[in-house]
């Protein structure tokens, strides 16, 4: 089941919400005794809506987030916001309650150039949106999406195919879609209708699915980082010290990318310095030969000798 925490209404289930499942206040009222343990995931998420003047962003979210349409064209000045509390079903019993700030943006191309920004900076996830009816609608999103890319990073996305209740005026064809499959290979696709709610639920439980899935991911990355990095001090204590060569070696199972990145973390943590000179001037390590040697600082050696090592956290904030 897929709906509101705190909502009036229940959405009905929608498969491409998987594998995250948003689910309604209903289903909490009635879930079983459960024999095992479930772990509470909170989190707070930023979405916005972006594409041209009068495609629908403003009708798709209201469609979704209050059941409501109105004929009559309103455009949105700057932009809104419109927070809502979701509760998303996670692998197994578990549960991530999020407050989801959609960031419905005016259509102008000055929001791309002057105020992208503010605008887009922080988001978790993007929703673009194009009108069936002009080509060009779909054609803009490479702008957008590019410019949301571009300072929030390579967040989940999803495309709308809106006011699909007008099918005699249906103007993308096959050689849209034919350019759409090669910019966009991996974007979710939705055919909506925010006048008929079509295909709106379908659009929003998946990106926010996406989203919240996302945001996990990226705490199981800074965890598993971490992790790394406590095993390579502990080695590089042990050998009082290696080279990047030896470190490949020895983590053959690692992205020869993620153990310099991890060095470059253990060297602003001050746990470790290059061998040769010692010298506090940083210099990242895929900019050095594979033969440099790093040493364990007396910084390093305490937190190595530390049983939970929080000393080598790094907090990303989301």
């Amino acid at each position: 089941m897929v709906g509101f925490s705190c909502g009036a209404w229940v959405h009905p289930y929608s498969e491409a919400s998987a594998p995250g499942v948003i689910i309604g206040c209903h289903a909490l009222c009635e879930r079983p005794r459960l024999q095992t343990p479930v772990r509470i995931r909170k989190m707070r998420l930023k979405i916005v809506l972006v594409g041209e003047r009068t495609v629908g962003k403003t009708s798709l979210v209201e469609r979704y987030v209050k059941n409501h349409f109105k004929e009559e064209y309103t455009g949105t000045l700057g932009g809104r916001v419109y927070p809502v509390e979701l509760e998303v079903g996670l692998e197994g019993e578990d549960l991530a309650l999020a407050q989801v700030a959609f960031f419905d943006l005016m259509g102008e191309h000055s929001v791309r150039k002057v105020f992208a920004e503010p605008f887009f900076f922080g988001t978790h996830g993007v929703l673009a949106v194009c009108d069936v009816e002009r080509p060009a609608t779909l054609y803009a999103l490479k702008d957008w999406l590019r410019v949301v890319m571009q300072i929030a990073g390579p967040v989940p996305a999803g495309i709308a195919f809106n006011k699909v209740d007008r099918a005699d005026k249906m103007a993308i064809g096959p050689e849209e879609t034919a350019w759409l499959r090669a910019e966009f290979p991996t974007v979710p696709t939705f055919m909506t209708s925010a006048r008929t709610g079509a295909g709106v639920e379908d659009a929003f439980s998946t990106i926010v699915s996406r989203t919240v899935d996302s945001v996990l991911a990226g705490g199981r990355k800074s965890r598993s980082g971490r992790l790394l990095r406590q095993r390579m001090l502990m080695l590089l204590v042990d050998r009082a010290g290696a080279s990047k060569n030896e470190l490949f070696a020895d983590f053959k199972g690692v992205a020869p990318g993620e153990i310099m990145e991890e060095l470059d973390n253990l060297v602003r943590l001050g746990a470790i310095v290059l061998d040769e000179t010692g010298a506090a001037t940083f210099a990242k390590a895929a900019d050095l030969p594979a033969t440099v040697r790093y040493r364990v600082t007396d910084r390093g050696k305490r937190i190595a000798e530390s049983p939970k090592g929080e000393e080598l956290a790094i907090e990303e904030i989301v």
